[in-house]
This record gives C-alpha cells, sequence and structure tokens, in this order.
C-alpha cells in the first residue's frame, strides 16, 4: 500500500538572485534554480533523494508531515 507525504517548500531569493528552495521536515534538503519553476524541479529532485536515502538508513520519515500551498507529494510504498 503507498503512503503520501506533502512536503511543504519554503523559497527565498539570495543577495544574487537565485531562488533557493529548502524543506523544513527533512534536514538538508535544500535545492535552487535561476527560476522558481527550476528551483521547484530540483527540489523536487533533491525531496526524492533524501526520502530515498532515509529509507535506506532505517531513519523515519516526518510522523507530521504538513501541508501548505507550496507542497510536493510523493508516494512511499510502506
Amino acid at each position: 500500500m503507498q503512503q503520501y507525504y506533502d512536503f511543504a517548500i519554503d523559497y527565498f531569493q539570495d543577495e544574487d538572485g537565485v531562488f533557493v528552495a529548502k524543506v523544513s521536515a527533512l534536514p538538508g534538503c535544500v535545492a535552487s534554480g535561476k527560476t522558481l519553476d527550476e528551483a521547484y524541479k530540483n527540489i523536487q529532485a533533491a525531496i526524492e533523494s533524501c526520502v530515498e536515502v532515509r529509507k535506506k538508513l532505517d531513519m523515519p520519515l516526518p510522523s507530521n508531515p504538513y501541508s501548505s500551498k507550496n507542497n510536493y507529494r510523493i508516494a512511499v510504498a510502506a
């Protein structure tokens, strides 16, 4: 059975104009891009990588994922 998690994404623009995306629920899960779209695509890949590594290391996923208007949903096999 598949379980779904919604990860809230926070964005900001640095002093060089680069868009940075961060997922607070996954410490260290950060990505960037020249545009918001690029940052969003890159954070999707980062989330998937972080989740994959956590599963391989038997680290738990956040027990209470939360949602906001900036989400990325990923299916995780239970």
